[in-house]
């Protein structure tokens, strides 16, 4: 198993790339959850400089998979109550995919929960991705409502309780 670790600067033209791979296989798939070319590698540097990307490099230091952790998500959850992390951006190089780096990574992100006292990991999918609402809701995930944000497709909010609260 791989163990994420903070994003560095370095990093941030693989996790634009990895983006840019999966929002091109999105839209091949007819399937609308980011569009080509939304977030800029600009964007991703501030994210890391902030601390938010953690990834998956394989053995040539490359980014194979990663994601963005969160503290609060006013946009998409409104007013946090301090008892939840919020989750981004998880994604996994084509080439990885299917070996369970997502799943891991979320198991990750709700270690990284349980260490810091809080009692759910939450994320958002687009309400027309079936594949990732399947997927979500295999890794034991719930849905707990629908919310439109900005000029954003229609977003389901998932929710997993974690830590003693399982």
């Amino acid at each position: 198993m791989l163990e994420p670790i903070p994003a560095e600067l370095r990093d941030v033209e693989g996790i634009w790339s990895l983006r840019r791979q999966r929002e091109d296989w999105m839209a091949e798939k007819g399937i609308e959850q980011w569009r080509p070319g939304e977030v800029s590698a600009s964007v991703i540097e501030r994210q890391v400089e902030r601390g938010e990307w953690h990834v998956l490099r394989d053995e040539h230091r490359t980014v194979i998979a990663g994601l963005r952790i969160l503290w609060s998500d006013p946009d998409f959850w409104g007013p946090d109550d301090g008892s939840s992390v919020y989750v981004h951006g998880l994604m996994v190089d084509l080439g990885h995919a299917g070996r369970g780096y997502g799943a891991e990574l979320l198991d990750w992100a709700g270690r990284l929960a349980v260490l810091e006292g809080k009692s759910r990991l939450r994320l958002d999918s687009a309400a027309s991705n079936r594949e990732l609402l399947s997927y979500y809701e295999s890794l034991g995930f719930r849905g707990c409502g629908r919310r439109q944000v900005g000029d954003l497709n229609e977003v389901v909010l998932w929710e997993k309780r974690i830590g003693s609260a399982t």
